[in-house]
């Protein structure tokens, strides 16, 4: 199997609004060059995920009463093992001698997977909470973070919240009918990879340094960059990253009803 698209070409993961947004722009600047190719590619990508939003939205509406009292005791359980990891780390950050260049790298990590502290995370909705439990576990696993955690004699912390996520998601998917949280992270993975080869297309198109090539490629690949220079921005302030509207490029905070895009 060859390499994929996302070792090949370097961007953040977008938001599915954030996708629309620069797909929406990328396809009237690809119709007004008359590239019909990379006009159909686009619409592909916007009406997969237009749906991946509805989607979305399906997953994020479900009631809190909804859920068993499994996912309630697992919720409980869940909210111990976060602040568990958070105090070990902040507890081996105190007992470090100053200058300890360990102290600095934890004090970074948390700040990453705690944006705004453990309990913005622990009084989110059963299904918000899995999202994040679900990122800060992909986080740590990553090879920088991943030998910190072991550093710093957290890895009983993050197995043990890795065994949780698991009962967590089993706990909460059960009472969801057909739609599961492996379907919603599916869906936006396949819309990333459909922009990645948005971005493919345009770099074979243009692929020389010549003054058209770049002028024309920087066109087009403009409204996909400019979302990734703000995902960036948002990650170097630490803070969590907020969707946009994808017809208006507005910070949308709260997803979209299920009304609102049309899903029954």
């Amino acid at each position: 199997m060859g390499p994929s698209l996302d070792s090949l070409i370097r961007l953040y993961t977008f938001s599915t609004g954030r996708r629309l947004f620069a797909l929406h722009q990328v396809r009237k600047l690809a119709q007004a060059s008359e590239l019909i190719d990379l006009v159909g590619h686009t619409g592909n990508a916007i009406a997969y995920d237009t749906d991946t939003r509805a989607l979305e939205a399906r997953w994020a509406g479900r009631k809190q009463s909804t859920f068993s009292p499994e996912a309630r005791q697992l919720d409980i359980y869940v909210d111990a093992a976060l602040g568990a990891f958070r105090d070990g780390a902040d507890a081996q950050i105190r007992a470090c001698a100053p200058g300890d260049p360990i102290a600095d790298a934890a004090l970074k990590m948390l700040d990453v997977l705690f944006p705004k502290g453990v309990g913005a995370i622990t009084t989110l909705g059963f299904v918000d909470e899995l999202a994040e439990v679900n990122r800060i576990l992909e986080r740590v696993n990553e090879p920088d973070y991943k030998a910190l955690v072991t550093e710093l004699g957290l890895t009983r912390q993050v197995a043990r919240l890795a065994g949780l996520e698991g009962q967590y998601r089993a706990a909460i998917e059960g009472t969801g009918g057909t739609l599961t949280y492996a379907q919603v992270k599916d869906a936006r993975a396949k819309g990333q990879s459909l922009l990645l080869q948005v971005v493919a297309m345009i770099l074979g198109k243009y692929p020389s340094d010549n003054e058209a090539d770049l002028a024309t490629r920087g066109a087009l690949l403009s409204p996909i960059l400019v979302q990734n220079e703000a995902i960036r921005r948002y990650l170097r302030d630490r803070k969590p990253i907020e969707d946009v509207n994808p017809e208006t490029g507005e910070i949308e905070q709260t997803p979209p009803a299920p009304e609102a895009t049309g899903t029954p």
